[in-house]
């Protein structure tokens, strides 16, 4: 057994989420990798206490430096607001933490270069919170293709859209005032760290093509006053690969009925597979080679067969639930942490991340093509 002490900041939704995926692993994987909820920072001190009581931590703090600098703690999980990542993540890597960090890294390219060299620097295992690439059926999309069963990848269509901003009378927020924070690096970049793992093949050029349809927000202090909206609510973006093929993006954040209208399809010489995370326990696959009076897409249910899947459940059909994936993700990083390896989607993946976001808003503010390598950190 390998206990690992966990501090998490940041106690807002995302960061209970992570310790509930802590406290399912031992239930679900058992006793190879035990972790430990230790301490739960927020800047918030209520917060920071109810979280506290509410998911077993040992304790509680407003501090981060109370978690990163504790000699006992083993594994500093961020989930603040994007601003405040890269410090926290070189902060860790120097105290000699593992480091898990959500989405998106960095500010920027720039900025998430940073988080990189010190993870390099101090041989930090890490993570980036790009949930969905865990998704059971996300990896078998992934394996068909690798597989060479459905051919070359000829495209990869893929969809982000959300309706959390769009009504106007949402008041102003963090999420609307910095460049990725906008749909693209809020939840674009989900799919851009999917397109990567699905295709297997990285983004070379992009043209993206930006709007903001709520130009201004009342402010959350007085409803009266009008604030600025610095970012993109749309954005649309088309781009090559490294292998030849093409792809294109299209997310919102102002997109009604759309709950986590996270959707993609990748389309090969010898078929097709799609996927759609509303419905997570599902996978369409189309083969060429199907009979004529029998073609078209095939469901494909999860089943125990189908990896993690059978973790959580010995029968097709139940379904697994986000949380389960934050399991998944939870116990993969940890057990890299306890053997001392690598795990994907890490830092560098994050950085990668940064730097297309990087080329893709390049190019909305340019009208024409950028090459990712112009965006490319020295």
């Amino acid at each position: 057994m390998k206990k690992l002490k966990i501090g998490i900041i940041g106690a807002g939704w995302m960061g209970t989420t992570h310790a509930r995926a802590y406290n399912n692993i031992q239930q679900h994987y058992g006793t190879a990798v035990v972790p430990e909820l230790e301490i739960i920072v927020d800047a918030f001190e209520a917060q920071a206490q109810k979280v506290c009581e509410q998911y077993g931590f040992n304790r509680w703090s407003t501090q981060p430096d109370d978690a990163i600098s504790d000699p006992d703690i083993d594994v500093i999980v961020i989930t603040t607001p994007n601003k405040f990542h890269v410090e926290l993540v070189e902060k860790a890597a120097a105290a000699g933490k593992a480091v898990f960090c959500e989405k998106p890294l960095g500010m920027d390219g720039a900025d998430a270069k940073k988080a990189l060299d010190a993870v390099r620097k101090n041989h930090t295992t890490s993570m980036v919170g790009f949930i969905y690439t865990h998704n059971p059926m996300v990896v078998q999309a992934r394996e068909l293709i690798q597989s060479g069963k459905l051919g070359k990848v000829v495209s990869f269509h893929g969809q982000y859209d959300m309706e959390y901003s769009a009504d106007p009378s949402i008041p102003h927020r963090w999420r609307d005032y910095d460049a990725i924070s906008g749909a693209l690096g809020d939840i674009g970049a989900h799919m851009l760290a999917l397109s990567d793992f699905v295709v297997g093949s990285k983004i070379t050029e992009v043209c993206g093509k930006s709007s903001t349809v709520f130009t201004e927000r009342p402010s959350a202090d007085d409803p009266s006053k009008m604030l600025p909206v610095g970012n993109d609510d749309i954005f649309n973006v088309i781009y090559t690969y490294e292998n030849g093929a093409l792809g294109n993006l299209v997310t919102s954040r102002v997109a009604p009925g759309n709950k986590v209208g996270e959707r993609f399809e990748v389309q090969c010489t010898k078929g097709a597979v799609r996927f759609d995370q509303e419905r997570m326990n599902e996978l369409e696959v189309y083969y060429h080679t199907d009979a004529p009076d029998d073609q078209g897409f095939k469901l494909i249910r999860g089943m125990p067969e189908h990896g993690e899947y059978g973790v959580f459940c010995t029968q097709a059909g139940l379904g697994i639930s986000y949380i389960d994936l934050m399991t998944i993700q939870a116990h993969k990083f940890l057990t890299a942490v306890a053997e001392g390896k690598t795990v994907k989607p890490d830092i560098e993946s994050g950085f990668e991340v940064n730097v297309l976001i990087d080329a893709m808003l390049k190019s909305d503010q340019e009208h024409r093509w950028v090459k990712v390598s112009e965006c490319e950190p020295m």
